[in-house]
């Protein structure tokens, strides 16, 4: 099985976007995030997907309602949790849950970790980032200039397996 870990960008009123694009941009976030997922898998939804560039050496696992509909050489596409999962073990023994809102909430129970960059802005939008819950505990924090990343540990990640049901 391998291990799912949650990467987001949360501004401090919890948003992490508008639905349509990212409200911020921070030059050594965008530089810390491309260098953690560099090499493995990212699961993504598809309209995230969609809108975004690709990272080199990602593979995307996209997620949605509709695989059957996509062909795209360089993405693999899902529609459950436990697809997703077995998408990820083919490339890696990590995937990293980029977004959005509802791909989040989706992996939160089963992933093992998060990194979470804490950006010091005020933003309203439409999409959030759900909530850790008390079974999530920081395991670490880096600071960079403008923001810090912290490191959260799932402590009871519920097997994916169960995700079936």
């Amino acid at each position: 099985m391998p291990e799912l870990v949650l990467v987001a960008g949360v501004a401090e009123t919890g948003v992490i976007g508008d639905g349509e694009t990212i409200l911020w941009h921070y030059d050594a976030d965008e530089r810390q995030y491309k260098e953690r997922v560099a090499g493995h898998p990212v699961v993504v939804g598809r309209k995230t997907w969609a809108g975004m560039t690709d990272v080199r050496g990602t593979h995307p696992v996209v997620v949605t309602r509709s695989p059957g509909e996509y062909d795209a050489q360089n993405a693999t596409f899902v529609s459950t949790v436990p697809d997703a999962v077995e998408a990820v073990a083919d490339h890696d023994s990590v995937g990293y849950v980029i977004g959005g809102q509802h791909v989040y909430s989706m992996f939160l129970p089963y992933a093992d970790r998060a990194f979470v960059s804490e950006l010091p802005e005020q933003a309203t939008g439409s999409r959030v980032f759900p909530y850790l819950g008390t079974a999530w505990t920081v395991a670490g924090r880096e600071r960079f200039e403008a923001f810090d990343v912290v490191e959260y540990h799932h402590e009871e990640p519920r097997p994916v397996a169960d995700a079936a049901e």
